[in-house]
């Protein structure tokens, strides 16, 4: 009997500190590892995961489950059209969030200041031993 990925699927997996995850996507079954997700970014009815590989998978999901899937990871939704994962983050500074590979997403006044903290928690964090 085959394993089916669905759009619910929340199965994960630990394997060397990093978080699997299967979902069902327009193009296809992926297994994506956390590590592998810049951010998620919804636009209409649809999610898009951008990629560090440069791809971007679309998915008829609400951002909202998505961030309770993503809620035990390093993930941090700074606007209400993005979630996004904060190893890539590079600064927040004047409301606006800059990643590693020099995009630029808003973060609103109202979200401004817990995103900020939750970052230099996170920052912290990965300067621990």
């Amino acid at each position: 009997m085959s394993e089916t990925i669905c759009a619910d699927s929340r199965d994960v997996e630990k394997k060397q500190n990093r978080l699997l995850r299967g979902y069902h996507f327009v193009e296809g079954d992926e297994t994506l590892q956390e590590e592998l997700v810049l951010y998620i970014e919804t636009k209409g009815h649809k999610n898009y995961f951008h990629l560090t590989d440069g791809r971007m998978l679309s998915i008829y999901r609400k951002l909202d489950e998505l961030e309770t899937d993503f809620s035990e990871g390093d993930f941090l939704r700074c606007h209400q059209s993005f979630l996004v994962n904060m190893r890539y983050i590079e600064k927040i500074s004047s409301y606006v969030l800059r990643l590693e590979n020099g995009e630029q997403l808003s973060v609103p006044k109202a979200r401004y200041k817990e995103v900020k903290k939750r970052f230099q928690a996170y920052q912290k964090e990965e300067v621990l031993p």
